[in-house]
């Protein structure tokens, strides 16, 4: 499978994942659930994530919408 970078640290990430898998566990808990969760505003908060990790948002800190 194929590789890339990962948005939070010089790390690999799979075509398949936000974020590689020691950034996804630094994350609180309650953003990889709402991460994870596959519904209409999905988009939105993928979209969150990436704009956090631009301001360079401590991973432990960033949180996303409902």
């Amino acid at each position: 499978m194929r590789e890339l970078n990962c948005p939070g640290c010089p790390g690999r990430r799979t075509p398949r994942q936000y974020l590689c898998s020691a950034c996804w566990r630094t994350l609180p808990a309650v953003t990889r659930g709402r991460l994870a969760r596959r519904d209409q505003h999905a988009g939105l908060r993928l979209r969150e994530l990436h704009t956090a990790l631009a301001a360079r948002t401590p991973l432990g800190v960033i949180r996303v919408s409902r």
